[in-house]
């Protein structure tokens, strides 16, 4: 499931990830925030907290039928998550045009940080 959370900063979407991701979220939730974001701030940086309880994505998702895309995005920091999510983002990042990174969860004022850095909003 996705839901999204307060905003960690102006211009980046910020999303709470746990159990499992569906098609279902992607499509009512992540894909309505990334064309908001690009129309209102030119822009799409992802900022997605997890808890350990993340089991993944729904394997229908992923099948290649093109019902779910990895959308263009200009950075994504993960936050948490279970021990595999580091390694999914670290195998993720050379694939994507976007700058990618993964914080545990007790370094998350530093993946705040980050994103923050990498988001050309300036308040």
């Amino acid at each position: 499931m996705l839901c999204q959370i307060p905003e960690i900063a102006k211009g980046v979407i910020s999303l709470f990830a746990s159990g499992r991701i569906t098609a279902q979220d992607y499509r009512t939730r992540l894909q309505p925030a990334i064309k908001r974001y690009r129309e209102d701030w030119g822009q799409v940086c992802l900022y997605i907290e997890a808890d350990v309880l993340l089991e993944g994505w729904e394997q229908a998702s992923l099948s290649g039928a093109g019902e779910v895309q990895l959308p263009p995005f200009d950075a994504l920091v993960f936050v948490g998550g279970p021990d595999w999510v580091g390694n999914a983002i670290r195998l993720l990042g050379p694939f994507v045009r976007g700058e990618v990174a993964w914080f545990p969860l007790q370094d998350k004022a530093k993946a705040i940080e980050w994103i923050q850095k990498r988001s050309q909003v300036k308040v």
